[in-house]
């Protein structure tokens, strides 16, 4: 075969081997993203010549920013309680302030 690349050095079983490779690592580099993306929900955040690279401990800052919403949700109500018995013991320190003004001659 006169017509192969120079890159087969003239060797058509070498020329099948290097396009073997590049089908199979381009394949591998289209098929892992689209793997992990589809059935996974996740995107690599870098694909090298070492691999695809995933995002460390994206599930863990999902189950810790619920855990913290939760808590804040909680404070939340602590404080609407607390405000609620504040208003109260205002309104009665009013209602005594004004009974004592308007009992007065």
């Amino acid at each position: 075969m006169p017509d192969l690349p120079s890159a087969a050095f003239g060797q058509t079983g070498l020329y099948r081997l290097e396009i073997s490779l590049l089908v199979f690592y381009g394949s591998l580099l289209l098929v892992t993203p689209a793997f992990s993306g589809l059935i996974r929900g996740r995107l690599p955040t870098e694909i090298s010549l070492r691999g695809a690279k995933f995002a460390e401990g994206a599930d863990e800052s999902t189950e810790r920013n619920e855990a913290d919403i939760r808590r804040l949700d909680a404070a939340i109500n602590n404080l609407d309680e607390a405000l609620a018995a504040a208003n109260l013991k205002t309104e009665k320190a009013e209602d005594k302030t004004q009974l004592e003004i308007s009992s007065k001659p």
